[in-house]
C-alpha cells in the first residue's frame, strides 16, 4: 500500500491539524511560504502524493494536478478557491474542500475594526500625532451607531459582520447570492446591488471572486454611493476596479476605503493605494489569529481525513467535486 502523503503549500501547520493527518500515517511535507507553481509541481513529483493542503493561494492548474496522479483532495486551510482551477479537479474526480466556518469570526472581527478605523480615521491621526502634530481643534468624526452598514453578500462572514453592526447600533442591509437568503433579524435585503450602494453609509463586499464578481466595484458603481461614503474590501481584491477607486478618493466622491486585499500581493512599494489618502491597507491577514490558525487547519485536515478514509463529511465544505462516490 502506497504510504500517504500530504503537500502543504505553506512553511507552517498548527500542530492540531499535523497531529490529525499524521494519525492516519500521512507524511506531512512543508513548503515555503509564496510557493511557486513550478515548485508544487516539482514536490508532487518527488514522491506521490494524494492530497495538497493549500496555504495562501498558489495556482493549482490541471498541470498541478497531473503531476500527482494519485491526488484526491485539494484542501483550502480557509475558505477562498479562486485560484483552483475547479472544472480540472471535477474532470479528475478531485475534491476541493474549504474550511468553510473557521476562519469566519476572525474575519467578521477585522471588517469591523476596519469599518470603525476608518469611520474615525485612526491611522492617520496616530501617524499624525507620532509627527507631532494634535488635531484636536476642528476636527469631526463619524459615529457608527445610526449608520447604513451594506453587506455585498450574505455567507457565513457576513452574517457574523451583521450580527457585530446591529450591535453597535447600526443598520444593515444585505444583498445575497440568491433572492430571500437574508435572515431578517439581522439584516434588510437590498432589491440589487444599485440600491444597496446608494443606501449606504458604508459598503462592505463579502463574495467570492469569480468571473461574474470581477471588476464589479467599478467606475459606475462607485459613482452611485453616497457622497463621502466608505468602502471596505475583506474578500478580494480584484472585487474592485483599483484604477476607478483611487478616482473615487482623489474627487473627494468616495470619503475612504479600507482594504484587506488587493488585486497584486504584495504589492510594489509604488502602488498608488498604499500613499492614497483616507485609505487603510492590511496584508490580507483578516483570518490570522491563533485561534483562527487552529481552526483552519484543524478544519483542513479533518477534511483531508474525511476523503481519503471516504468518511462522511460537512457538505458546506465541499467546493467542488467529480461524481459521487
Amino acid at each position: 500500500m502506497t504510504a500517504l502523503r500530504v503537500l502543504v503549500t505553506g512553511a507552517s501547520l498548527a500542530a492540531e491539524a499535523r497531529a490529525i493527518l499524521e494519525g492516519i500515517g500521512a507524511a506531512v511535507v512543508l513548503m515555503p511560504s509564496g510557493t511557486s507553481r513550478d515548485a508544487i509541481v516539482r514536490a508532487l513529483a518527488e514522491a506521490p502524493t494524494q492530497a495538497i493542503l493549500m496555504r495562501g493561494n498558489p495556482p493549482i492548474d490541471a498541470a498541478v494536478m497531473d503531476a500527482a496522479p494519485e491526488l484526491r483532495v485539494i484542501a483550502k486551510h480557509g475558505a477562498g478557491v479562486d485560484s483552483v482551477d475547479l472544472a480540472a479537479a471535477a474532470q479528475r474526480n478531485i475534491k476541493v474542500m474549504v474550511a468553510a466556518d473557521a476562519n469566519a469570526p476572525a474575519v467578521a472581527e477585522h471588517t469591523l475594526a476596519l469599518i470603525f478605523a476608518l469611520g474615525r480615521d485612526i491611522v492617520t491621526l496616530a501617524a499624525r500625532t507620532r509627527a507631532g502634530a494634535w488635531d484636536r481643534e476642528g476636527y469631526s468624526g463619524r459615529e457608527i451607531s445610526g449608520r447604513r452598514l451594506g453587506l455585498v453578500g450574505f455567507g457565513r462572514i457576513a452574517r457574523l459582520v451583521a450580527a457585530k453592526a446591529r450591535a453597535v447600533g447600526m443598520d444593515v442591509i444585505a444583498l445575497p447570492h440568491r433572492p430571500g437568503g437574508v435572515d431578517t433579524p439581522l439584516a434588510r435585503e437590498a432589491s440589487s446591488l444599485d440600491q444597496l450602494l446608494a443606501d449606504s453609509d458604508i459598503v462592505s463586499l463579502h463574495v467570492p471572486l469569480t468571473r461574474e464578481t470581477q471588476a464589479m466595484i467599478g467606475r459606475r458603481e462607485l459613482a452611485l454611493m453616497r457622497p463621502g461614503a466608505l468602502l471596505v474590501n475583506t474578500a478580494r481584491g480584484a472585487l474592485i476596479d483599483e484604477t476607478a477607486l483611487l478616482e473615487a478618493l482623489a474627487s473627494g466622491h468616495l470619503g475612504g476605503a479600507a482594504l484587506e486585499t488587493l488585486i497584486q500581493e504584495p504589492p510594489p512599494p509604488d502602488h498608488p493605494l498604499l500613499s492614497a489618502p483616507r485609505v487603510i491597507v492590511t496584508p490580507h491577514i483578516a483570518s490570522a489569529t491563533g485561534a483562527s490558525l487552529i481552526r483552519m487547519g484543524v478544519v483542513a485536515a479533518q477534511n483531508i481525513v474525511a476523503v481519503l478514509k471516504q468518511e462522511p463529511f460537512d457538505a458546506g465544505n465541499l467546493a467542488a467535486s467529480g461524481p459521487p462516490a
